[in-house]
């Protein structure tokens, strides 16, 4: 065989193997001593039997010609069925797993988050479930076997008893509990050191305090005081002349006060300072000084014009002195507003600024849990 079927066949398989783990299709019965159940809204299911299309999990009783009880949709859409009570339902995959947010309208509003994976001999699928409720979460590791698997005894080459005990089947590895601030959650910033086009160059490091707590799920992620860190990506001093001063920046990493840190490639999304802000950049333009500059201009004029007209008056030519003292001061204003730079970009200590989150930030629980060091 050569080298690209081969690699055909291993994409053609990968391909495969992906799309059986990604299909909770069969019948499914609760293992309860695998199982870590927790008092929920619903009792978990006993049995229920799954069939998967392209574009939604359809889940059924586990009984002849039961009805549709429930509908996870697999295309983007958010699935809303009437009854006794409303959900409001939306999924994602993340690798072969499926994650689910349920949003259960009725007398007592609650919130649901399952993740769906199967074990890699496909015998085994574990839902874990936590629910939000008047304020407090409840999590269960519900463990599924496949109904159908169970029935079937093993298939041997030979009728000779065995006599080497067989192994148990492995236990299906529990995910641990993760939480996410999702990409786009917006965490207002407090600056803790100086930056200043006038001294500032690029390279420069940016340090910023979290000014307000992140919440997940009613579990607090990111609190207040969190570190991040970031760097001056372009500093342009204000022309002599003309063009005015440019600062840009990157947040480049957030780390809690235990020491855990994530990388981010963020920029600022508003700023507490004067001049404009380039969202796409991260780029703040500093103010233009015309104005100054033609009121430097006017006040040196108006000045030699008076000291112009009381030489002339002294020498009985008061209109010729009082023009010449104009025009000296004029080029004395133009020379001022020629010689200084205009407003420069000042981010003082205290500043606040906004940041979105570039990317998804995932904390395990134990790192949560995690002492500061």
């Amino acid at each position: 065989m050569s080298r690209i079927s081969l690699v055909v066949c291993l994409l053609a398989a990968g391909t495969l193997m992906a799309q059986t783990d990604r299909d909770f299709s069969g019948v499914w019965r609760l293992d309860r001593n695998r199982s870590t159940l927790s008092e929920l809204p619903v009792p978990a299911e006993a049995s229920f039997r799954a069939e998967q299309t392209a574009t939604s999990l359809n889940i059924f009783h586990d009984s002849p010609n039961s009805a549709l009880e429930f509908v996870y949709p697999l295309d983007g859409r958010s699935e809303k069925r009437d009854g006794d009570t409303m959900t409001n339902t939306a999924t994602k995959w993340e690798g072969a797993a499926l994650l689910a947010n349920i949003i259960v309208s009725r007398p007592e509003n609650y919130s649901i988050s399952e993740r769906w994976e199967k074990s890699r001999d496909g015998n085994a699928l574990t839902i874990t479930r936590d629910v939000l409720r008047s304020g407090t979460e409840k999590e269960s590791v519900l463990v599924y076997v496949n109904a159908i698997a169970e029935t079937q005894p093993p298939v041997r080459a030979d009728r000779t008893p065995s006599l080497i005990p067989r192994p148990e089947p492995a236990q299906p590895l529990l995910q641990e509990k993760q939480f996410v601030v999702a990409a786009g959650t917006h965490i207002l910033l407090r600056l803790t050191n100086t930056v200043n086009t006038k001294t500032t160059v690029a390279g420069d490091h940016v340090y910023l305090e979290t000014a307000v707590p992140v919440f997940v799920n009613g579990r607090l992620i990111i609190p207040v005081g969190t570190y991040v860190t970031g760097t001056v990506t372009e500093a342009k001093q204000a022309g002599r002349v003309k063009g005015k001063s440019e600062l840009a920046l990157q947040y480049d990493s957030i780390t809690l006060r235990n020491g855990v840190s994530r990388d981010l490639r963020a920029r600022p999304d508003s700023v507490e300072a004067k001049g404009n802000l380039d969202r796409s950049e991260g780029k703040i333009e500093g103010e233009g000084n015309n104005a100054g500059d033609a009121g430097r201009v006017a006040k040196t004029t108006a000045t030699g014009a008076g000291v112009g007209a009381a030489v002339g008056a002294a020498a009985g030519h008061l209109g010729a002195g009082a023009g010449i003292g104009a025009a000296g001061g004029a080029i004395a204003g133009l020379a001022s507003v020629f010689g200084s730079r205009g407003p420069q970009v000042v981010l003082r200590p205290g500043t606040t600024m906004d940041m979105v989150v570039d990317r998804d930030l995932r904390y395990s629980d134990e790192e949560l849990r995690a002492r500061p060091q």
